[in-house]
């Protein structure tokens, strides 16, 4: 796993995407439909980053293992998971750093999946926090570096 995490970065790459986010009405009601659709597109990214970084694979095993199409992946579904931080209008997240517990990418990945159950049973914005937590560990296992992400929305 890369070096400590820096969640300061984290809560600014929240923001570049909320202004992305910011076109869209600010007066509505939550749209629970909506945001159940995004959590199925965001559980896609997390399984085409699982089979592309190989944390499962029962096929094509001497493939080689692309960063960048892991990057893009990943990234797809950050915009996806703070995009959803926005419908529920969740202003901010924080900017404290957690030490992770020492976990196997496939029962991150578990827990992920776990998280948007969760999750998407009880729109609790401190699960939303859990599941967003997991999913950039996730990404730092896989050596994605925070620099790599923020500068993809730069």
């Amino acid at each position: 796993m890369q070096g400590v995490i820096k969640m300061y970065d984290v809560a600014k790459l929240y923001q570049l995407v909320l202004n992305r986010e910011i076109a869209l009405a600010k007066n509505q009601i939550l749209d629970t439909q909506r945001i159940k659709h995004k959590l199925l597109a965001f559980l896609q990214c997390v399984n085409t980053v699982g089979e592309k970084a190989h944390v499962y694979t029962f096929w094509d095993r001497e493939i080689r293992i692309d960063h960048q199409e892991i990057l893009e992946s990943f990234i797809e579904g950050i915009s996806m998971i703070m995009s959803i931080g926005y419908e529920m209008r969740i202003d901010e997240i924080k900017t404290h750093e957690e030490i992770p517990s020492s976990i196997s990418k496939d029962e991150l990945m578990f827990k992920i999946y776990e998280d948007v159950i969760i999750f998407k049973n009880t729109f609790d914005p401190i699960i939303y926090q859990d599941l967003l937590d997991d999913y950039f560990h996730l990404g730092f296992m896989l050596g994605i570096s925070i620099e790599e992400i923020v500068n993809s929305y730069k």
